[in-house]
């Protein structure tokens, strides 16, 4: 594939993405027409990826992200998500490929530094409160590749925190009034330290950002949490069957001496 071929895919994907947006979301030629262009922008060899994302020479690749990422069609959004992620792994790796290098090291350095501001431009709305949850949520998503230690790409972590950023933000609102105790428990579970499975679980989209919104604070909750919850209300349960009981037979003890 051409550097100008790439160039028309990606126009092409864009074109139909937006047409979509102007039609029936669902059932519209367009998804078709937009899918098909984006699984063959996969297909691009990995050089030219990483070339087209990088150049500043072509700002709408990037500023299209949200476009197929945050698409009305679920079609179009899983996508979308795809091509951006399998993007950020060819630009990571080509770090991890030449940091491998002892010369190259400050040059790694720079490119690294660049790719990862070159993202926080890309995923920013513009809005300082949406924008401070998403960086929020980047440093938790972060910690994955630590925790489990098998070579998870760090980049990722800043497209999820945009989409589960998005979703917050189309379920909750703004990060004002009452909706504040809903973004800060999920930003707590979400760093708290001793929950890594909540933020695994997302990173890998076994969560979606749309469920993590809808779960209750128990369910966000780590493991040990959990099992503390789920202990405290069997021993309620056991507690309040006793009492029924302990009723039942009162009530039977006193029918007979009548």
């Amino acid at each position: 594939m051409e550097k100008h071929e790439f160039l028309e895919l990606f126009e092409a994907a864009t074109k139909a993405a937006k047409s979509a947006l102007r039609g029936d979301v669902k059932n519209s030629p367009a998804v078709s027409r937009c899918v098909e262009a984006i699984k063959r922008l996969r297909e691009a060899p990995e050089s030219l990826a990483c070339e087209m994302v990088i150049d500043r020479k072509y700002p709408q690749i990037g500023k299209s992200h949200g476009l197929f990422t945050e698409h009305k069609n679920p079609r179009i959004q899983s996508e979308g998500k795809i091509l951006y992620s399998l993007w950020l792994r060819y630009l990571y790796a080509t770090g991890r490929k030449q940091s491998s290098r002892p010369r190259d090291r400050t040059v790694v350095k720079n490119k690294k530094k660049l790719v990862e501001e070159e993202m926080v431009s890309r995923t920013t709305t513009g809005d300082s409160n949406r924008d401070k949850v998403r960086e929020i949520l980047h440093k938790s998503l972060s910690k994955v590749a630590v925790e489990i230690k098998e070579g998870v790409v760090s980049c990722d972590s800043w497209s999820v925190a945009a989409s589960v950023e998005s979703a917050m933000f189309e379920k909750l609102g703004s990060f004002e009034g009452t909706q504040k105790i809903k973004y800060r428990s999920i930003l707590f579970n979400m760093g708290n330290s001793s929950n890594p499975d909540l933020r695994r679980k997302v990173l890998f989209g076994e969560i979606s950002g749309e469920r993590l919104v809808t779960m209750e604070k128990e369910e966000m909750a780590s493991h040990k949490i959990q099992l503390e919850v789920q202990k405290i209300k069997e021993k309620a349960r056991d507690k309040e069957e006793n009492r029924v009981k302990s009723m039942i037979m009162f009530q039977s003890d006193s029918m007979i001496m009548t």
